[in-house]
């Protein structure tokens, strides 16, 4: 029992420390030093910025209203201000007329600093947070650093259409004239509504870059993993155009709050001014770092880098981390000569075990808790089912040491898997470097241990708390950034940290214990209910006007109440999905579209008459989409999320009134054209009233009112 408390005391203290430090810095009020970051003062701008204002996306009223409130506040600082007028597109067809607000020193030349938010919002929530935030962050940043001399100016830029996909952010890299002198951008986003300011990704080669973070970031919240993970993914910000135009970024986003984005809870009331702060405290270090710095000395390979509990970073460059596994192993292996192989052996048994079990205790609970949920990622209330991923992952431990404990001693255990952890390590380091060090790092200390010859309660104590130091700050984040569906990747990080401990307690009944509370967590994860007044569902409705004009809802939103105020039948559509359609009266003239023809090139215009703020035409057929309104569609990069079936082509255009798609097309063509507003005509004034009652909000682009029109073109 001694060996035990020995060894959990230390990680229960990490656990504290994680837990606390968590919660990020504490608010900084009025009085705070003129050159440094307040957020009691931010929060006063951002309170300006969008004073009885709701949603504002993109060619709205509401949306240049706001646009007016930072010109006028970064004019007021004393910045030369401008806002530039474009027409901007993406790679998937998606473009809009933006207006980004652009704020240089005046009379400042050379290679730029550029900091980067966004001021649009979706249709369904004011973006008190995404972003808000970033937008008071960088007018509070903007005080602060007035006057101040640098070796580097620094400009700022609100973009437009953010939301729409990412228009302001092309708009302005496909301007030379404006993007020519930036040398580096530093973008602050959010993808929730509290948290912590991740740095959670750079661009390539950013070894230079983690040098200068790690002794500016006073509190950082930083590592290589979440880079690794999120050049993974299909995901984008602002900062992915910037990277493509081969900018040197940094990026900043919190991810907590996940219930509120992008709904009509994004408001002032649920900003979080801890988050507020500490994206402040970040971008105002950084800042300063950068404008500081020869932005011509760049590196051309990566960082591992990793942030001790959010009290400093470490790093070294990346290309040592697979000689940094080989070397430990090899020493490891030297140091455990006289070690019995067989016992040995079942360390690693133990390792491979313990994930087995994790991972399958993982996906089983993950699912018994997720019963209730109906497909939603994130629930109102899910302490108990993280709580169950964490009891999972150490029940698997506890139950694969215990398969071997009466067969080998502890030490010969830890040795193997330590073997394993570095096998792990070098094949991370491998396939996905910037992950590695969260194996090799606690299987070096490991090594260490041995070469210095401590026994194994030492051994295990220091090599379970190194890496609790790394993996707790990332379990407490898995859910919010995963979702409930991929929850288990939690129980599978705490198995395998679990692995370091497991050896120290005597026999397998810690781990039946340990399984029986994981069990009950996720059974009570299951009863709780999956929305709450405070965290409701998400159901938009929309008025469709297509033949027929009918009320519309996703497939998952047709509660007793929606049920009752409509008469709904599922259906299925191409462009659509699946969902419900009820009848429902025609309440504007449908979108108009014509074409013309001239051998393989087409041309198809597209007109609202009811001042809509978005028209799409989908084309159907051998045709190549080239220019919306006289702009060419960027080439698709490499990293590429098709939004659109097989065979389908889409242009959107958002803030204007006529839309001219220009196109290569062989033989028929199916076009479909529409054109959107955001919110529901007064004859869904019961529906709405239905949706309240139903514990519901809108999400994303939230309620509208959609007309199209069908047509073959020959």
């Amino acid at each position: 029992m001694r060996r035990a408390l020995a060894v959990l005391l230390p990680l229960a203290v990490v656990l504290a420390l994680a837990v606390w430090r968590a919660e990020g810095p504490a608010p900084r009020d009025q009085s705070t030093p003129a050159g440094e970051f307040s957020s009691a003062r931010a929060s006063e701008t951002l309170h300006a910025l969008l004073a009885n204002e709701g949603p504002h996306p993109i060619g709205t009223a509401a949306n240049a209203r706001v646009r007016d409130r930072v010109v006028e506040r970064f004019t007021a600082l004393g910045y030369d201000t401008r806002v530039t007028n474009q027409f901007a597109c993406n790679a998937g067809g998606v473009c809009g007329q933006v207006q980004n607000v652009l704020a240089r020193p005046r009379g400042a030349t050379g290679d730029t600093v550029l900091v980067t938010a966004h001021y649009d919002s979706v249709g369904s929530g004011a973006g008190a947070s995404d972003d808000g935030v970033g937008t008071a962050a960088l007018l509070e940043m903007a005080r602060a650093i007035r006057g101040e001399r640098s070796r580097n100016p620094v400009a700022f830029l609100i973009t437009d259409g953010e939301e729409a996909g990412l228009l302001g952010a092309e708009g302005f890299v496909a301007d030379e004239t404006l993007s020519r002198d930036v040398s580096a951008v530093i973008n602050v986003e959010m993808r929730g509504t509290y948290g912590l300011s991740n740095m959670f990704e750079t661009s390539t080669g950013n070894r230079w870059l983690i040098r200068h973070l790690a002794g500016a970031l006073e509190r950082p919240q930083a590592t290589s993993f979440f880079y690794a993970i999120y050049n993974l993914l299909p995901n984008d910000t602002d900062v992915t155009i910037f990277k493509r135009a081969g900018k040197a970024a940094v990026n900043f986003a919190a991810i907590r709050g996940v219930n509120w984005y992008h709904t009509p809870y994004d408001d002032l009331a649920h900003v979080n001014p801890r988050t507020l702060q500490h994206h402040g405290d970040n971008i105002l270090a950084t800042v300063r770092a950068l404008a500081n710095a020869d932005l011509a000395a760049r590196s051309k390979t990566d960082a591992t880098y990793f942030d001790v509990l959010g009290f400093r970073i470490i790093w070294w460059p990346q290309e040592w981390t697979l000689w940094l596994a080989i070397v430990s192993l090899v020493l490891l292996v030297i140091a455990a000569r006289r070690q019995p192989p067989r016992e040995m052996t079942f360390g690693v048994l133990t390792a491979f075990i313990a994930i087995l079990f994790a991972a399958g205790g993982g996906i089983v609970l993950a699912t018994v808790a997720q019963l209730r949920a109906q497909g939603i990622s994130f629930v109102a209330r899910p302490a108990a089912s993280v709580a169950a991923m964490w009891l999972t992952g150490i029940a698997a431990a506890l139950f694969a040491a215990a398969l071997f404990r009466k067969r080998a001693q502890p030490l010969p255990m830890l040795y193997g898997l330590a073997i394993v952890w570095h096998m792990i390590g070098i094949a991370l380091a491998l396939a996905l470097p910037g992950a590695a060090f969260v194996f090799i790092v606690p299987a070096v200390v490991v090594t260490i241990c041995a070469l210095a010859r401590a026994n194994e309660t030492a051994t295990s104590a220091i090599a379970a708390t190194v890496a609790a130091i790394l993996m707790f700050p990332m379990a407490l984040m898995l859910y919010d950034a995963l979702g409930g569906p991929l929850m288990y990747a939690v129980a599978l990080l705490i198995g395998i940290l679990a692995t370091l401990v497991a050896p120290s307690f005597p026999s397998g009944r810690g781990g039946a214990g340990v399984a029986v509370l994981a069990i009950a967590c996720a059974v009570t994860a299951m009863l709780l209910p999956a929305y709450t007044p405070d965290r409701p569902r998400r159901i938009n409705l929309s008025h469709v006007d297509d033949r027929t004009p009918q009320w519309v809802i996703g497939s998952n939103a047709l509660t007793p109440e929606l049920a009752k105020a409509a008469k709904f039948t599922p259906y299925q559509d191409a462009l659509r999905g699946n969902g419900y359609a009820a009848p429902a009266p025609r309440v504007a003239p449908r979108v108009a579209m014509t074409s013309t023809r001239d051998g393989e090139k087409l041309t198809v215009n597209v007109r609202s008459s009811r001042g809509a703020n978005r028209l799409t035409l989908t084309l159907q057929g051998d045709v190549k989409i080239l220019r919306v309104n006289g702009t060419a569609i960027p080439p698709r990069p490499a990293r590429f999320r098709e939004r659109m079936p097989k065979g389908m082509h889409l242009a959107v255009a958002n803030g204007v009134q006529e839309m001219v798609v220009e196109c290569t097309a062989r033989g028929k063509v199916e076009a479909t054209a529409g054109d959107l507003t955001f919110g529901l005509p007064p004859a869904g004034a019961a529906l709405l009233k239905a949706r309240e009652a139903s514990t519901a909000i809108p999400i994303h682009d939230g309620d509208t009112t959609v007309t199209r029109m069908h047509a073959t073109l020959p």
